[in-house]
């Protein structure tokens, strides 16, 4: 019988460490408080397969785990089988995106929160008016990438890992 749960190997391990090194040094705080957990099949949300969801630990996990986790970082197993390994480097871009840590400079006290991705659009919408929207640092000024550059990058046709976070 296969698992339905199970923990993150030590390869993935080494990408969230990646990723917080170099992307994300305010999770250093909590770094072996993030719990990497895979299910075996994907769940859906709106009709679209989520690829992985990033969550505030319960008090539960506390109890019953081995840790005092802060995050937990879930992940559709069978989804991310299919991922190429830049793909995969991305969406951990994209769950450790959503962890959220804040120190009291005063206290020494740890808040941590879960933020919703800036971005959110429809296919339909984008190949119609391409990256349209503003940026918080460009004040009113739209964003001048054109729709062909925008679908390019999200097939995966650019030289880069964009890491866009669209993970569903």
């Amino acid at each position: 019988m296969a698992k339905d749960t199970w923990e993150a190997g030590k390869e993935v391990w080494d990408l969230v460490q990646y990723h917080i090194s170099n992307h994300h040094p305010n999770l250093a705080l909590v770094d072996k408080e993030i719990a990497v957990i895979f299910h075996g099949k994907a769940s859906k949300s709106g009709g679209q397969v989520v690829l992985g969801k990033s969550r505030k630990a319960s008090a539960l996990f506390k109890v019953l785990g081995k840790a005092d986790y802060k995050f937990i970082l879930e992940i559709a197993g069978d989804e991310w089988a299919k991922l190429s390994n830049g793909q995969q480097s991305a969406l951990i871009d994209h769950l450790l995106c959503a962890c959220k840590v804040e120190e009291d400079e005063k206290t020494g006290d740890i808040k941590c929160s879960i933020a919703t991705p800036e971005v959110s659009f429809f296919w339909d919408e984008l190949k119609r008016h391409g990256d349209w929207r503003t940026r918080p640092q460009q004040e009113g000024v739209a964003n001048s990438m054109n729709v062909e550059s925008v679908l390019d990058m999200v097939a995966g046709n650019d030289d880069e890992d964009n890491g866009d976070g669209n993970v569903g």
